[in-house]
């Protein structure tokens, strides 16, 4: 059986002909987790036309992981597909993505 991967989950649309994605992040997304799923989401964004990520239950972010998030929009963008972001995330993190100035990618 294979085991499940505690931070990441991806979820393929059931609408027959949509070529969407769905893309789970929970927990801790950073420097230690990014190894594990990086090629899972660049695994959905090469296999989908739009990916969405949703980011929920974030106990902890680093730059790293908004780096690859940032850099997986960008090569979307150059492949004519779609990525989404539907974020929750504390006001510690969302007050370190604003005055990073990377409030504009994820929120």
């Amino acid at each position: 059986m294979k085991k499940k991967e505690k931070n990441i989950q991806i979820k393929p649309s059931k609408k027959k002909g949509e070529s969407m994605a769905n893309i789970i992040l929970e927990n801790e997304l950073t420097i230690f987790s990014i190894e594990s799923m990086k090629d899972k989401i660049i695994e959905a964004v090469m296999k989908y036309d739009h990916v969405e990520f949703a980011l929920k239950n974030i106990n902890n972010v680093d730059m790293t992981f908004i780096q690859l998030l940032c850099s997986v929009k960008k090569t979307a963008k150059t492949l004519n597909k779609k990525v989404s972001f539907d974020v929750e995330l504390s006001d510690d993190i969302k007050s370190l993505l604003n005055n990073s100035d990377l409030s504009k990618v994820l929120i």
